[in-house]
């Protein structure tokens, strides 16, 4: 629950950044505060410390591993799970990878082998459980065992 938590928030703030640089939500007249400009790393421009993408990437883990066993118990199929994969590529996008941690080094290796694509553009090409996946996946959980915040997953499909 924290993960989801901390993740919305993140990406409500990307969102609201977004929204009041373009016009969008609220209009000209809308008012976002800009932080000022600091010397701080990444993730504590976007309020998240290592531990804390730690805990977010375990959304990621868990859509894909609720969408393997959807799957795998044939309640749904191929295309269901590529959508599910895109959703779990979209949440990893915007988890802060520009740090010099061990942590967001991980996170940009498996940004960079399934990188986040547009609705309906899905392919085995974005590597969501491949070889190259799974050795970055294992980069990560070290990183972040080493912090004390292992990764975890929530399964919650099946009987």
């Amino acid at each position: 629950m924290l993960s989801a938590t901390v993740l919305s928030a993140a990406v409500l703030g990307a969102c609201a950044g977004a929204a009041g640089q373009t016009g969008g939500v609220g209009g000209a007249d809308a008012h976002v505060a800009t932080p000022p400009s600091s010397s701080t790393s990444p993730t504590e421009d976007d309020g998240l410390d290592d531990a804390a993408l730690c805990v977010a990437y375990g959304d990621v883990l868990t859509i894909a591993e609720n969408a393997d066993l959807g799957l795998a118990d044939g309640r749904m199929e191929e295309q269901e799970r590529h959508g599910w994969y895109q959703l779990a590529t979209r949440v990893l996008g915007r988890l802060p990878s520009g740090g010099d941690s061990a942590v967001q080094t991980a996170i940009g290796e498996l940004q960079e082998i399934a990188p986040a694509v547009a609705p309906g553009a899905y392919s085995e090409s974005t590597g969501v459980r491949s070889p190259e996946w799974w050795e970055a996946e294992v980069d990560l959980a070290e990183a972040c065992d080493a912090l004390g915040a292992p990764l975890a997953t929530s399964v919650f499909t099946g009987g």
